[in-house]
């Protein structure tokens, strides 16, 4: 368990957020923890979500691996962007 800083955007919104995350964390926390400073503020609720989809370097990550693993084998850094979108 540590925190590890990401910068979280949310697709279709300007603003990227400094968000930080437990690497013990899984992927569905990454994009919830990210999504919380977007929808509903820049970004418009989508009635048609399901939930949300989450990226790193333009690869897809399944929900629910954990961040620590997900860091260890994309070889992310501090400060690296995860990008957030409805599912």
């Amino acid at each position: 368990m540590a925190l590890f800083p990401i910068y979280g955007v949310f697709e279709g919104d300007f603003v990227p957020h400094l968000v930080a995350i437990d690497t013990d964390n899984n992927m569905k926390d990454v994009a919830d923890a990210v999504a919380r400073h977007s929808v509903g503020r820049r970004v418009a609720r989508d009635p048609k979500a399901t939930g949300y989809e989450a990226s790193i370097h333009g690869q897809s990550i399944d929900l629910n691996r954990s961040f620590g693993d997900v860091m260890t084998e994309l070889n992310i850094v501090p400060l690296d962007f995860v990008t957030v979108r409805f599912a």
